[in-house]
């Protein structure tokens, strides 16, 4: 299915199914259309007919704490390609939810390394209160390549402003491969569960690895996030912000 029609059915998808969020997603469900993304290389990943995901994704070692107003601290995205073909212009796109909807763009200082150069992530919020992390890079960054069998780590890191709400919250991630004028839905990790703490906070220890994966009660608001993605929300806002490019962030 391509794009603008996998968008038109998106309210149907998400009201008839209950994604859950977990770690280490990228083995099943199949390849799922992303919004249209105008395309600085002609992508390829795998021959297009396979029910799995083409490229593995997974979100690993995170704090489980961060402090208003602290240092940030680093975690990665492993991409690992499953197919015999080298993957092209891979951009992932994560949306972070947390249960107040309190979250703005301008709370988040956020960035990537890619091949020789750092850049910033383009962030935005959804009229359903996610805050959308698009990894970008303007026209000095065409997306990451990831040979056949092969893996890349993508270095993160995140801070969060001193006034950040405080609270719990859950990251997830899609992958989104630019493919001529539209582009493909072709990975995701989900389950990267934090708490942003005052800086004085005495609960909790700051650099503590995350847990990945999502439980049952607190964290069932996780899934809201996994379905922003399947419905495309979360999607659709990272394709806009790829379209015109990295710009002042959205309050």
């Amino acid at each position: 299915m391509r794009l603008r029609k996998a968008l038109a059915l998106a309210a149907v998808f998400v009201v008839s199914t209950a994604p859950t969020a977990s770690a280490d997603i990228g083995t099943g469900g199949g390849a799922r259309p992303a919004p249209a993304l105008p395309s600085r290389v002609e992508a390829v990943c795998g021959d297009g007919k396979s029910t799995q995901f083409p490229i593995g994704a997974r979100i690993r070692g995170g704090p489980a704490v961060y402090r208003t107003g602290g240092a940030a601290q680093t975690w990665y995205l492993d991409l690992t390609n499953t197919t015999t073909t080298e993957c092209t212009a891979i951009h992932p796109v994560v949306v972070f939810t947390d249960p107040a909807r309190a979250l703005r763009p301008a709370h988040f200082r956020m960035e990537f390394d890619a091949p020789g150069s750092t850049f910033p992530v383009s962030l935005e919020r959804t009229d359903r209160d996610e805050i959308v992390a698009v990894f970008d890079g303007g026209d000095a960054f065409s997306g990451f390549t990831v040979g056949p069998g092969g893996s890349v780590t993508v270095t993160v890191r995140l801070a969060f402003a001193p006034g950040a709400p405080l609270g719990e919250a859950v990251a997830d991630a899609a992958l989104v491969q630019r493919k001529g004028d539209d582009g493909d839905w072709i990975g995701e990790a989900g389950g990267y569960r934090f708490e942003v703490q005052g800086p004085d906070a005495q609960t909790g220890e700051a650099g503590a690895l995350a847990d990945t994966g999502l439980t049952t009660g607190a964290w069932a608001y996780g899934a809201g996030a996994a379905a922003a993605l399947a419905g495309g929300g979360g999607l659709l806002l990272g394709a806009r912000r790829l379209r015109k490019g990295p710009g002042p962030q959205s309050a």
